[in-house]
């Protein structure tokens, strides 16, 4: 069963999901081959780690995103990632808080959401990946095709276990009648049920 995540992470990947303009901007910076650190919020929290760089205040755009990519320091986007805050930053967040990363990119997406609690994006130009950060969560994303494979699989898989979940059904309202139901007969039509709400909620 799929990891639970958090409120947090779960809105963030809300804001990161295919179609979303912060997903086609990402996805403009790989096709560049570039790289990119991305903080999601401008609270005085964010700012009390950023150091240079230059205050933008412009309207989001994918195209403007990767645009800002190619410079080295990392992009603030407004909480809503409607507008973009600073660009060409350098963040500077406590050197002690713990970090498993190796690249310096993903060090500093990982250090930065530990120390404020805001979505960090990295995007690495080197290993074509995205990561997600959020607190001490990290996601990786999927690149669009191969998540539509998975979603593609995962579908037909639950429209199988929902046809055999019928049938058990079927069979188990059949023998209710007939007033020979055995706890192994309830006992499938549970575990076939289990199936079913696994693959769904994957």
């Amino acid at each position: 069963m799929a990891r639970r995540r958090s409120p947090a992470m779960l809105h963030a990947l809300g804001m990161v999901a295919p179609g979303t303009p912060l997903r086609e901007g990402f996805d403009r910076i790989l096709q560049s081959g570039m790289g990119a650190l991305i903080v999601v919020g401008d609270g005085p929290d964010v700012l009390n780690i950023c150091s240079g760089g230059f205050l933008l205040d412009a309207a989001f755009s994918p195209q403007r995103l990767s645009e800002l990519a190619k410079m080295d320091g990392a992009i603030v986007l407004a909480s809503n990632a409607s507008r973009i805050a600073r660009a060409n930053v350098h963040l500077v967040p406590k050197p002690n808080v713990p970090t498993s990363e190796t690249g310096t990119r993903h060090r500093t997406a990982e250090r930065v959401a530990r120390s404020i609690t805001v979505p960090v994006i990295s995007v690495s130009e080197d290993m074509s990946i995205i990561a997600v950060y959020v607190g001490d969560e990290k996601h990786q994303l999927m690149p669009i095709p191969r998540l539509l494979d998975r979603a593609n699989q995962a579908m037909k898989t639950l429209e199988r276990y929902k046809e055999r979940l019928v049938e058990v059904s079927n069979n188990l309202n059949a023998l209710e009648v007939q007033g020979a139901v055995t706890v192994r007969d309830v006992v499938v039509m549970l575990q076939r049920t289990e199936m079913v709400l696994r693959i769904a909620e994957e």
